[in-house]
């Protein structure tokens, strides 16, 4: 124990320095804020450089695969190459530009193609091979440069308008004056939404007004949808919209290449449709270091809108980009933070939360959340709710969103969807059945959502759809109060009934969630009670019947009763939800790496990886899973990660999740790994056998890896959520001295700041003022900030309780810990301090508790755990010391 004088001294030492770091932000606040105001004030060219240049990453490797996007237009491209692949629009109705006939392969099939000419020399196709690249999830900038010529062409995005920017700059390195001809060639047939059906034919119109063409599809299924593609840089000396012999370039003869004449300046009538394209041909004779700089403005719009669109880019094209490229800035830089000091792991956080701004598209009339840029133009409330997991942590407005969309999309019986998208003439929504995880993760991210809002008002509204969802789940527990699916883990092929741990798992989370939400809310349904002892019981039967002592792992059976021996990912939430003893966390996280690590690229989704051996047996549609080491049947999967690291983290191994995270999650990570590229991706191959195409990645700007990326981190960090309660155990990476992240905490983001060495709260401050609690009481007022000093605690303070914290305060004269903790009559807590002494009489609305008690010394620092039931909606805790 500290001397009184000694502790006065240390207590007025810390509120000076707590003070001058209160200074110090306000001062820093202000700084941020003129250095935004400044940035508004300059030119669009001039915006924000730095922050440009802290996001984007440079890449001279053959073989990526890239996707970027804006709301309303995005693209992919194969194999470094500049050419695209696919680009798809969102508006009116999602269509894509894309003609691939094999999925697996679809890196063979472009669609937009270049052609380049220099002097008298011969025509020649540009791009086919790699290109050096600027990217960042918004925009990308490929260079390529000889002896000749320097070729550049990026990619913009708008913001306000359906469209997108492709620039074109031609260089002369000649050192002589030498006319350049650049041929541009956009394949202008469409695929629509989820049918895929291929619509190859269409009328065209042209306007010498940015030699504008315009293909239109009088097609329902498009969403009677019109191309558009206007010039705001050099103008083109000739132009085709016809097709004339149905195929693309390099395949079959081409106007430009087998002919020396211009382009024949054709259009579709509109009583005669048929393929078309959009190509042109510009011409410049240019001076040694000089450019050909085309800019093609691309987009697309419903046949007879009235408003202006095209006119309207080609004035403002410029700041519409600009303006997207800004706002993502702004979300990524200024709205939050999450620092550890490590460059590459918050260079990553940077990415991520750009993904999360990026992959929101239109659809009905609104920007939601998609998986990707240009892969997947559906809405999925799956890859939705996984990443709001993340985002709740820093962006309660988003959260609100995404739930109230989800709800709005539900059914007359509120079931909530499982996708929506554009087939064929309508608007379509799958609903999500009695066994789909949406159901789970809905009820986890409601939850979720109030513990960081205290928004009680927006549960109120949610509360009716997640009944349903918990009592549709419940059809699918049988009498060994485990939960049954068809799906062998998480994903959704497959078809083999059988009791499942990563079900079960996700039932006894959501389960114990909605008696949390339902305690908030006062909503007390005669089934409170019993929901809670099915999910106990829930939790014996996983152990019971789900665990192998064998293979030291959570596992599931077959239809046919017999033991399914894949190790499948989703058992990692085990440890990480705690529903596992200690032996069994860390034997299963033992397992898990001896079975599923692949230590340069992650964490295998499944092991053994034999599925194409058991098509029939599990009634897979065709090898829907993949070969050995591809997409589902052991492929490497962002969420795989993820648990792995939250498993580490559970077994209290934070060092090595630290360590797995920057090595195997990083954008830095992954660029420096086989085959590696800039990418938070869907998959990773993991097929070891074909070096060309071991850590392969595909779909490299995916949702939920950028959000799953960032929720690692804020509990690598220390931000914790138990069932009933936020808590904080910080952790400060070995190399670096602080840690900072905002946080939302009843309904405010605030800061949080973490300073010192060691495991345990030294010191903590809320607003300036000190308060120590590890747990954050739903009661706690937060303005600004807290800041923890690590260190030996000197006084008591709560770790973990399984109820409602709704006070927390120590006497310090007494030594004497209160607190006030809401739940129901019955509920059992559990709960956890740190102390610097050991616990005399522990008070239970004013009577002493007997037993119970737990009590470890770690370097005279007591650990202290007992349990409490509770005999009214409100208990009372004291705590003497």
């Amino acid at each position: 124990m500290h001397k009184t004088s000694s502790l006065n001294f240390w207590t007025q030492s810390v509120r000076s320095a707590f003070r001058r770091r209160a200074a110090e932000r306000v001062l820093n606040l202000f700084l941020a804020s003129f250095i935004i105001l400044i940035s508004s004030c300059q030119s669009p060219q001039n915006k924000a450089p730095n922050l440009q240049d802290a996001l984007k990453v440079d890449f001279t490797g053959e073989h990526a695969q890239i996707e970027v996007g804006g709301p309303y237009v995005g693209i992919e491209m194969h194999n470094s190459s500049p050419l695209l692949n696919r680009i798809s629009f969102y508006y009116p109705r999602a269509n894509s530009i894309d003609l691939n006939e094999d999925y697996w392969t679809r890196e063979n099939y472009r669609v937009f193609f270049l052609g380049l000419k220099i002097g008298d020399g011969p025509k020649q196709w540009i791009g086919l091979e790699s290109f050096k690249f600027e990217l960042t999830p918004y925009t990308v900038h490929f260079t390529k440069t000889d002896s000749q010529k320097t070729i550049e062409v990026q990619y913009h995005f708008c913001n306000d308008k359906p469209a997108m920017v492709a620039r074109i700059n031609i260089t002369n390195n000649t050192g002589t004056s030498i006319p350049f001809e650049l041929y541009t060639h956009l394949e202008a047939t469409l695929k629509t939404s989820h049918s895929y059906v291929h619509k190859t034919v269409a009328w065209t119109a042209y306007n010498d007004s940015g030699a504008a063409i315009y293909v239109n599809f009088d097609d329902d299924e498009t969403g009677n949808a019109q191309l558009f593609v206007a010039n705001a840089g050099e103008m083109p000396q000739s132009y085709t919209t016809r097709n004339s012999n149905g195929s693309v370039p390099l395949k079959d003869k081409n106007w430009w290449m087998d002919s020396s004449s211009d382009l024949p300046r054709e259009v579709i009538p509109k009583e005669y449709p048929d393929r078309p394209v959009v190509a042109y041909v510009y011409q410049k004779q240019l001076a040694p270091g000089k450019k050909l700089h085309v800019e093609q403005i691309i987009g697309m719009r419903e046949v007879g809108e009235i408003s202006n669109v095209v006119s309207y880019l080609l004035k403002n094209y410029q700041q519409d980009s600009d303006k997207y490229e800004q706002n993502v800035l702004n979300k990524v830089f200024t709205q939050s933070v999450l620092k550890t000091g490590d460059p590459a792991l918050d260079h990553s956080v940077g990415w991520a939360k750009a993904i999360l701004a990026t992959n929101a598209h239109y659809l009905d009339g609104h920007i939601v959340p998609m998986p990707c840029p240009a892969e997947y133009n559906f809405y999925f409330t799956h890859d939705v709710q996984l990443t709001d997991l993340a985002a709740v942590q820093f962006d309660l407005d988003r959260v609100r969103n995404d739930l109230l969309y989800i709800i709005g999309h539900a059914n007359e019986d509120k079931i909530i969807p499982h996708a929506y998208y554009w087939k064929d003439h309508r608007y379509v929504t799958e609903y999500a059945e009695s066994d789909n995880w949406n159901h789970f993760w809905f009820v986890l991210l409601s939850a979720s959502y109030l513990r960081h809002s205290g928004d009680t008002a927006m549960l109120t509204t949610l509360y009716p759809y997640l009944s349903t969802s918990i009592h549709e789940t419940l059809k699918n527990k049988r009498d060994d109060d485990l939960f049954y699916a068809y799906r062998p883990d998480w994903w959704d092929i497959g078809r083999s009934t059988g009791p499942r741990s990563y079900m079960t798992i996700m039932a006894i989370r959501a389960i114990r969630d909605f008696v949390y939400i339902s305690t908030t809310l006062n909503q007390i349904p005669d089934d409170l009670k019993g929901l809670e002892t099915l999910a106990a019981n829930m939790q014996v039967q996983l152990s019971k019947r789900l665990w192998d002592d064998d293979l030291n792992y959570l596992i599931n059976y077959f239809e046919d009763g017999s033991m399914d021996r894949h190790h499948y990912i989703g058992s990692l939430l085990g440890p990480y939800f705690n529903v596992i003893d200690k032996e069994k966390k860390v034997k299963l996280v033992e397992t898990a790496t001896a079975k599923l690590l692949d230590e340069k690229i992650g964490i295998y989704n499944v092991f053994p990886m034999d599925f194409h051996l058991l098509i029939d047996f599990l009634k897979f549609n065709g090898n829907e899973a993949g070969q050995p080491g591809y997409y589902a049947n052991g492929g490497v999967w962002p969420h795989g990660n993820a648990m792995y690291a939250l498993a580490l983290m559970s077994i209290g191994e934070k060092e090595k999740a630290c360590e797995f995270i920057k090595k195997i999650m990083t954008v830095d990570g992954v660029i420096h790994s086989p085959n590696g590229q800039p990418a938070m991706y869907e998959y990773r191959v993991s097929d070891k056998s074909n070096s060309a195409m071991y850590g392969r990645v595909d779909k490299p700007q995916f949702l939920w890896a950028g959000g799953w990326y960032l929720y690692c981190l804020y509990h690598l960090l220390g931000v914790n959520e138990n069932v009933w309660n936020i808590s904080l155990s910080p952790y400060i990476l070995q190399d670096q001295q602080d840690a900072q992240f905002s946080l939302n905490i009843n309904g405010r983001l605030i800061t949080v700041i973490v300073t010192g060495k060691g495991t345990h709260i030294r010191d903590m401050s809320v607003d300036g003022k000190p308060y120590l609690s590890a747990v954050i009481p739903q009661t706690l007022s937060v303005n600004k900030s807290i800041e923890i000093v690590l260190g030996t605690p000197h006084q008591p303070y709560l770790t973990a309780t399984e109820s409602i914290l709704l006070k927390h305060t120590y006497n310090e004269p007494v030594r004497q810990l209160d607190v006030e903790l809401k739940a129901f009559p019955g509920h059992k807590n559990a709960i956890q301090l740190i102390s610097p002494w050991k616990p005399q009489v522990v008070l239970q609305n004013g009577e002493a508790l007997e037993s119970g008690f737990i009590v470890s010394s770690n370097n005279g620092i007591y650990d202290i755990k007992f349990s409490v039931t509770h005999q009214q909606s409100v208990e009372s805790i004291a705590i003497q010391f």
